[in-house]
């Protein structure tokens, strides 16, 4: 092969060819373009990797300022402390959902809860939804949905009344449908759509709602037609056929295959239910009638709201992979105005609040949507531009969520449960949501891809900054649903609980307050004369404090979940509400203030002035002059011109000035007792007994009261316990030794009564009350004798100048008001004098048998 030319080759090997010139350009350029390719994905992961929120385990430390701006969160914004107390406050026992997932849409929309005061007590009680579990499986092993009653310490007891309940569980909303003064509950899910009446702190099953079988999701108690009773508006999901979720079939969402039955668009729409309150416990359904039906839509949330301001509620439907709707109430029905209002949203929406965000006087609505899509908030522009001629304004939105920061840190997540409050009490509404995704988690196809949450800080109208990342207890992802918010322990702020379809609920605790804070609880009137009172569903709170106006309203839709309805405004550095408008939905607009910062006021429709039912607000010299010109007042009003209402309206002005005074507290009670108000008499002494246990007379009047007023035995034993009580403070007071030998007779012990009313007698010689009785107690045993002697000491205890009942002087009648009166008073009362036993005793015989138609036996 010597000598051969380069090029040459042997015979039978194979040729090489030589690379042209262009190959040899578009090899280098490819390798080029690898290797920029792979530097561009090195400094994308290290963008992301030092740019992205860091999820902080509990006992990290919390970022310091630096770190906080690098997450584009400003100097001033409030640390977002908030401390997870769920399994101190007992709550960590409750499941959502019992896997594993069978990949049916049922399963992974989870469910929400809904906080109200079911027992009346004055806290805030919780209901909570199970999402059940795999629909293959059946029900039977399914976590129950459990209510939870508030015990007022910061911890919570399951109510084992409340019916074993295991559904495919979504929502959860309290009303008073019946107008009994009691939050009565709606719960849906798929397949159920369940009512529970409440009969006084007790929930039972109600007759069934006039629905079809269906796929319930979002419920929303609300008075459309502004007759005074609760409407009842339930969205209705998709036509869903479960028992699919073996099949082979996938659709795509967003590039990704999903099981044909996670998919909503799947199935068809399910219309809505508009289920009218016929105010005789029944509901009719009236959706279509109405125009309200929404058929077209795949529909998760509604929120009542009087977005025109215009005295009646309006509606917005948040609908799934279909366009939301607005419908405005008019004269003549709800007309749609989604495309003219500009919120006829296309994407998936889930999640509803609304509130005035940048405090310019009117509503706006904010929506959590799902992944890809931006969260929304429509900045209302009611008030932009009223019309010349005074004609009705023109209700129109714009959404401003990207230049505020709320839409693109959005696009990953799935939003869900929502809600707008002053988290921080600077008097600007901050933003919360919950976050989970709906896709299975590649390497644990059963289970889905948990999220963060959002922590929105309002910086004074300019924009939102997430401050969920600094809170260890924010920083854990979960596959996040519902939310709801309530001052749980009543310290005066916010308190957040999240539903967390891959565990169970979450509650926070809210630390952040930077500034004073007031708390208001409406009452409103009911459609009769005979009905309790409600709890202000629809009405407005308009606050001014200072140059600002805060705007607050009951009601809210979250996501499945139901919020408080005491309504909570942050006022910064001011120490008052200046004035507040309460606007009544289908009632009149009624102005109140001042009203003092760190009180919970409670304000019932018609009454003049509110109540503060929790707090002490800071006095200042102005309000002690105020408080005595109102005492005394109120004291002339009771004492020389016997006007017990004006007593009351003053007696509560001077106390909202000053809720420690105890005489102010103590003569309310009374003139609420002789006004035919028993129960509102027993709050004021049972407050009176709570702010000084010292108190004998709060103690005894509270005895006598509960005692006049008995209705079952337990009514006779706390009345017993109080009178005790009474005693052990003051051992020389006679009056606790009458009570206690009442109800002892009451109670048919003879022997003990004799025994408590004889050193009545002996401490008191003009104790004719106990004389009478123990001339009783020997009539019934037989002795005559014995029984005429004591008569005659009854005369001699009343003294030479005695008169029999119907002769005491209306003067006398005025002064004497709020003596001591007792069970068994009136009989001896009207005691004309009769010497002779046989007739003498009528009135008391006529009494206790009354009494003691409920009562035990003697203990």
């Amino acid at each position: 092969m010597a000598g051969m030319p380069p090029e040459a080759a042997p015979a039978g090997a194979p040729r090489r060819r030589k690379l042209g010139t262009r190959r040899r350009r578009l090899r280098r350029t490819v390798a080029l373009l690898a290797v920029l390719a792979a530097l561009f994905a090195a400094v994308g992961w290290l963008v992301y990797h030092f740019s992205r929120p860091p999820v902080r385990r509990p006992g990290e430390d919390l970022p310091d300022i630096t770190t906080k701006l690098s997450q584009g969160v400003s100097e001033n914004a409030p640390e977002p402390l908030w401390t997870d107390v769920t399994r101190d406050a007992g709550l960590a026992g409750f499941r959502t959902f019992a896997g594993p997932r069978s990949s049916q849409l049922p399963e992974d929309m989870g469910a929400g809860a809904a906080w109200g005061d079911y027992d009346n007590d004055g806290d805030e009680d919780l209901f909570l939804v199970s999402a059940g579990g795999n629909l293959d499986q059946g029900a039977a092993g399914w976590p129950p949905s459990l209510l939870f009653e508030n015990l007022g310490d910061g911890t919570f007891r399951r109510d084992d009344r409340f019916p074993d309940t295991r559904i495919s569980g979504m929502a959860a909303a309290w009303g008073d449908y019946d107008n009994d003064g009691w939050l009565d509950l709606v719960v849906t899910g798929y397949r159920a759509l369940l009512l529970f009446h409440n009969d006084g702190g007790r929930l039972s099953p109600a007759p069934a709602l006039p629905a079809p079988d269906g796929y319930w999701a979002g419920a929303a108690w609300g008075d459309f037609d502004n007759d005074r009773d609760l409407d009842l508006y339930v969205c209705g999901y998709v036509a869903y056929r479960a028992g699919d979720g073996g099949s082979p079939r996938a659709s795509q969402q967003y590039g990704a295959a999903v099981p044909f039955t996670l998919n909503p668009a799947s199935f068809e729409p399910q219309p809505n239910l508009l289920l009218e309150n016929r105010g005789d416990g029944r509901f009719e359904e009236v959706a279509l009638l109405h125009g309200v039906s929404n058929p077209g839509g795949r529909s998760l949330g509604a929120l009542w709201h009087d977005f025109d301001a215009d005295g009646r509620l309006d509606l917005y439907v948040a609908n799934d992979i279909s366009d939301n709707a607005l419908f405005l109430q008019r004269d003549d029905g709800f007309e749609d105005v989604s495309l003219r209002a500009l919120v006829a949203d296309y994407r998936g929406a889930m999640g509803l609040a609304a509130g005035d965000w940048n405090r310019d006087g009117d509503d706006d609505l904010f929506i959590t949507h799902w992944i890809a899509q931006e969260n929304a908030l429509y900045d209302s522009r009611l008030n932009d531009s009223p019309p010349a001629d005074g004609g009705p304004r023109r209700l129109v939105f714009s959404d401003l969520s990207a230049p505020l920061g709320l839409g693109q840190i959005a696009l990953p997540m799935v939003g869900w449960g929502t809600e707008l409050a002053d988290f921080d009490a600077d008097g600007w509404l901050d933003l919360v949501v919950s976050n989970g995704s709906t896709f299975e988690d590649d390497g644990q196809p059963k289970k889905l891809v948990p999220q963060l949450p959002f922590l929105f800080w309002n910086r004074h109208g300019e924009r939102f900054e997430n401050l969920a990342p600094g809170n260890p207890a924010l920083a854990v992802p979960h596959v996040g649903r519902g939310l709801a918010l309530a001052d749980y322990d009543q310290d005066g702020d916010l308190d957040l609980l999240l539903v967390h379809l891959d565990a169970g609920v979450q509650l926070l605790r809210n630390d952040m307050a930077t500034g004073h804070q007031v708390q208001v609880r409406l009452r409103n009137r009911g459609p009769r004369a005979d009905s309790g009172e409600g709890f202000g569903d629809g009405s407005t709170v308009i606050a001014q404090v200072g140059d600002a106006t805060l705007r607050r309203t009951v009601g809210g839709a979250s996501y499945l979940s139901q919020s408080s309805r005491t309504l909570h405004f942050g006022l910064g550095a001011a120490q008052r509400i200046d004035r507040l408008e309460v606007h009544w939905l289908g009632g009149e607009t009624e102005s109140y203030g001042p009203l003092a910062a760190g009180g919970l006021w409670q304000i019932r429709e018609g009454d003049p002035e509110p109540r503060l039912l929790a707090g002490e607000p800071a006095r200042t010299r102005h309000s002690v002059t105020a408080f005595w010109e109102a005492h005394r007042a109120a004291m002339d009003a009771m004492k020389r011109e016997g006007d017990l209402e004006r007593a009351i309206v003053l007696f509560r002005r001077a106390l909202a000035l000053d809720p420690s005074h105890e005489d102010a507290r103590y003569y309310l009670a009374n003139c609420l007792a002789a006004t035919g108000e028993p129960a509102a008499a027993l709050d004021e002494l049972d407050r009176l007994r709570r702010q000084n246990p010292q108190s004998q007379r709060a103690q005894l009047r509270w005895a006598v009261l509960r005692a006049v007023h008995a209705t079952s035995e337990a009514d006779l034993a706390a009345a017993e316990a109080a009178a005790e009580r009474a005693l052990e403070i003051n051992r020389e007071e006679t009056g606790s030794l009458l009570l206690l030998g009442e109800l002892a007779l009451i109670r048919g012990d003879d022997a003990r009564a004799e025994q408590r009313l004889a050193l009545a007698c002996r401490t008191n010689p003009r104790a004719a009350g106990g004389f009478f009785l123990r001339a009783f107690i020997a009539h019934r045993a037989g002795r005559d004798d014995e029984s005429r002697d004591l008569l005659l000491a009854v005369r001699q205890a009343r003294g030479k100048d005695w008169k029999p009942a119907g002769a005491v002087s209306e003067g006398e009648v005025k002064s004497r008001m709020h003596d001591e009166d007792s069970p068994l008073s009136a009989s001896w009362q009207a005691w004309n004098g009769e010497a002779d036993p046989a007739t003498a005793f009528t009135g008391v015989e006529r009494r206790l048998a009354a009494l003691q138609s409920f009562s035990a036996s003697p203990p």
